[in-house]
């Protein structure tokens, strides 16, 4: 299915936007709702447990990371952008102001989704042990409220919201392939390339793809995150380049120890692998918080604006 509805891209708003999303959604309130008027226990009953009892505002937003909005939100730019084309938008100005109302309307809905989603979950953990990951949370939940039809809401509910963004992800990265290698594959054949390995790796599990996805998501956001604030305070410094350079290198190269922090004890454990963190520890702030790139990041801006301010005073030869 997302093989057939990412091969025609020029449908996207239809499918996903006026079909697959509002149907996403009532399958989802009903779960909400059938929570929300039997609930189990009271909001201030649950305790946080782990990590979430002594740092819960930073581990929220790492765990936030499992999420990819702000990496989806850079894929599906180019499918945002030529949606509003396609609805008749066409000076640059005005596609800019819709792009940023719909995503501020998309911004508030999602975090009202998340809200409910994580009242579902506290108002269940009178009857419900914690669960390893969302999704077997959501299939205990739907089992004890519905029963067996709640498997079948809950079996609908993840189709489509996994379909419409496996469709909008691989129509993105198909679309992004082609304008990078135009001598390449056509946009035909990056549909199914992607799809092959999509297909492939959905098969390992969703926790295993959440152990091995960590790593890469501690390596990816910090570059993700500054690239997308860069991108919108650029006019302040004239989307000079030289800015995006040194924020970007003094990022990566403090990423790369919250990606080698993020991997399996049996290689963290190394002495080797042990020793680099211990050295991120000792030098980074806020590396033992999963947030190490951030006062690199603030040096590499710094610096950047220095660059920027030297190479605009300097005179004309």
């Amino acid at each position: 299915m997302t093989l057939v509805l990412s091969l025609r891209p020029g449908k996207i708003l239809t499918y996903v936007g006026k079909v697959l999303t509002p149907c996403f959604l009532v399958f989802l309130a009903i779960m909400v709702f059938v929570t929300i008027l039997h609930p189990t226990t009271s909001i201030g009953a649950v305790e946080p447990q782990g990590a979430y009892a002594a740092q819960p505002f930073f581990t929220g937003f790492l765990e936030g990371y499992n999420t990819m909005d702000a990496l989806a939100s850079l894929a599906f730019g180019i499918v945002v952008v030529q949606v509003i084309q396609g609805l008749g938008v066409e000076k640059a100005e005005s596609v800019a102001m819709t792009t940023v109302r719909s995503g501020i309307l998309s911004c508030l809905l999602m975090g009202v989704i998340y809200l409910l989603v994580t009242l579902m979950g506290v108002w269940s953990r009178g009857a419900l042990e914690a669960a390893p990951n969302g999704g077997t949370a959501l299939a205990q939940i739907a089992q004890h409220y519905l029963g067996k039809a709640g498997l079948l809401v809950l079996a609908a509910t993840v189709t489509l919201a996994c379909l419409k963004t496996a469709v909008g992800l691989i129509t993105s990265c198909a679309e992004t392939f082609v304008g990078m290698f135009p001598k390449g594959l056509s946009y035909r054949n990056w549909v199914f390339v992607f799809t092959g390995i999509s297909f492939l790796l959905a098969n390992v599990g969703l926790t295993a793809i959440i152990t091995y996805a960590v790593p890469v998501l501690m390596f990816l956001f910090p570059l993700a995150i500054t690239l997308i604030l860069l991108a919108l305070l650029g006019n302040l410094y004239g989307h000079d380049t030289v800015v995006y350079r040194w924020v970007t290198g003094f990022t990566l190269a403090a990423a790369l120890f919250d990606f080698v922090k993020a991997l399996p004890k049996a290689i963290t454990e190394t002495p080797v692998v042990s020793a680099v963190i211990g050295f991120a520890d000792s030098y980074l702030p806020f590396f033992e918080l999963g947030l190490g790139w951030i006062c690199p990041a603030a040096v590499g801006l710094f610096v950047g604006l220095i660059f920027h301010r030297t190479r605009r005073n300097r005179p004309a030869a």
